[in-house]
């Protein structure tokens, strides 16, 4: 991993280039459909005119070493003065900010027999945000419909939760529909080398033996009866050893498959979240010199964290403060955000290398 070192991070509004920041923290993750970021400046701003355009509610974007991160908007500006000092920070997020703010709206609110990727196209375009898929989206669905007063962005994510995909933003303020998986590290993060800290969970509270989904589905002339009255998916997890069933009862129009889907992505995503941690690295950057990125696969070796094995970032925030230049990582098992099944020889109390 390449020395820490600090990072020229710009703020653009309107072609206008401020930079100097004392305090950053710019956070991006799969969990969530919007990037954010802080900003902070104390006394004057050195080498910058005396008026700024800087407004709540401005369109900017975020560059770190002329990379842009993130294209969104400022929420918050705040000022502060004292006797001999004066201040502000910067909050805002990513263009998909509105999606997550703002309710869906449309007209008649209900689709047929369309794909998941032109239904969360259509709630996205009024915003002028662009959705793209970027894995299988699945058969088209025989139904859909919005409820109300739901923001767009909790349609999307009711979209994707059958195709086991996610809804992130890009740095350009895309919204793309994910699968994340493990891939090749990007980084060895090891106890004694470059872990500054860190803090693990291994919870076993919300994972279950067995998963049952039950659903229901409107009929016609092709599905009928049984078929759309009792549709079921089920799912175990070998890893909990105790009788633990949990029946989930589906929010959507069912089939027998996507039940299926369901009932894997309740037990994957559970067991994979039980096993966590938020581990402080120096600098911003992988062992190939790029940004660490949320949805990339890390090396783990950490016998005090009970993690010896392959992590995907869940998210990522960098940040300058006291500490100096350092990343945040979340990261989790990759069984948190893959419909793989469980292996057999799982375990719920740590994180091991699987032999081959």
């Amino acid at each position: 991993m390449l020395d820490p070192r600090p990072e020229a991070v710009t703020l653009t509004i309107g072609g206008q280039r401020h930079d100097g920041w004392k305090s950053i923290r710019i956070t991006r993750a799969i969990d969530s459909m919007c990037g954010e970021f802080q900003l902070g400046l104390a006394d004057r701003w050195a080498d910058q005119p005396s008026r700024f355009a800087l407004e709540a509610g401005a369109a900017c974007s975020v560059q770190v070493a002329g990379e842009t991160v993130l294209t969104g908007y400022i929420d918050q500006l705040l000022p502060t003065i004292e006797a001999e000092s004066h201040g502000i920070s910067i909050v805002g997020r990513d263009r998909a900010a509105d999606l997550v703010d703002c309710s869906a709206v449309h007209v008649p609110g209900s689709w047929k027999n369309i794909g998941i990727a032109a239904i969360a196209a259509e709630l996205a375009k009024p915003f002028g945000i662009s959705v793209v898929a970027k894995a299988p989206t699945g058969p088209a669905l025989r139904k859909f419909a919005l409820q109300q007063g739901e923001t767009a962005q909790a349609a999307i994510e009711r979209l994707c939760r059958f195709a086991g995909l996610l809804a992130v933003s890009t740095a350009d303020g895309t919204v793309e529909l994910v699968a994340p998986a493990e891939s090749a590290p990007v980084a060895a993060i090891v106890d004694g080398v470059n872990i500054l800290s860190g803090e693990a969970t291994h919870d076993v509270s919300q994972r279950f033996s067995t998963y049952i989904v039950k659903g229901q589905a409107s009929g016609d002339d092709h599905a009928n009866g049984k078929t759309v009255a009792q549709p079921t998916g089920r799912a175990t997890d070998p890893a909990v050893t105790r009788y633990r069933p949990l029946i989930v009862v589906a929010e959507e129009q069912s089939t027998t498959a996507n039940s299926a889907v369901r009932a894997r992505w309740e037990a994957s995503t559970r067991a994979g979240r039980g096993q966590s941690a938020v581990i402080v690295v120096p600098g911003w950057r992988d062992d190939a010199g790029r940004l660490f990125a949320a949805g990339s696969t890390v090396s783990v070796t950490s016998a005090r964290l009970f993690i010896d094995g392959m992590m995907l970032v869940q998210a990522v925030t960098f940040v300058l403060d006291e500490r100096g230049t350092v990343a945040e990582l979340v990261v989790t098992s990759p069984s948190a955000w893959s419909q793989l099944a469980i292996p057999e020889k799982a375990e719920a109390s740590r994180v091991r290398r699987h032999k081959p």
